[in-house]
């Protein structure tokens, strides 16, 4: 026990060690930076830094915690309710992988080469027994 003790003691001081190298100063510039001389000027220690006395006052449009409340209330109340309609009216769209399914179970599958070829034969001999039975339209009068 002492020694998991130990062992957690270390590790929290271990971790403590890995801070970084200039945890409040300015790092240092790299000279090489397009940016060094302008990093230069800026002189972090003179910055004015805002006081307590400049905290803004609590805004006066913000809804309070009780509108919040309420809001959350209401959507609580909503969701209720459309649950309810869901068991009263339940969706039709159930079972719409299984409908597809069969559907393209039904459908014929693409024809082969030859069966195309077949198809268009028949299809030129049909065309041309309608053409061949076809009549003259009658003379406008």
């Amino acid at each position: 026990m002492l020694a998991g003790s130990l062992a957690l003691a270390g590790l929290g001081l271990g971790a403590c060690a890995d801070l970084p190298k200039y945890p409040f100063a300015q790092p240092p510039v790299d000279v090489t930076s397009p940016l060094a001389e302008d990093l230069r000027q800026v002189n972090p220690t003179n910055a004015a830094y805002p006081s307590f006395r400049q905290v803004p006052d609590m805004p006066t449009d913000v809804r309070p915690a009780t509108a919040w409340t309420r809001n959350i209330y209401n959507t609580l109340r909503l969701r209720r309710q459309m649950q309810a309609q869901q068991v009263l009216y339940p969706q039709s769209l159930y079972g719409t992988e299984a409908f597809a399914q069969e559907e393209r179970n039904k459908a014929a599958a693409p024809l082969t080469p030859a069966q195309a070829a077949a198809n268009a034969d028949k299809t030129a001999a049909f065309a041309k027994s309608q053409r061949d039975r076809a009549k003259a339209p009658s003379p406008a009068l």
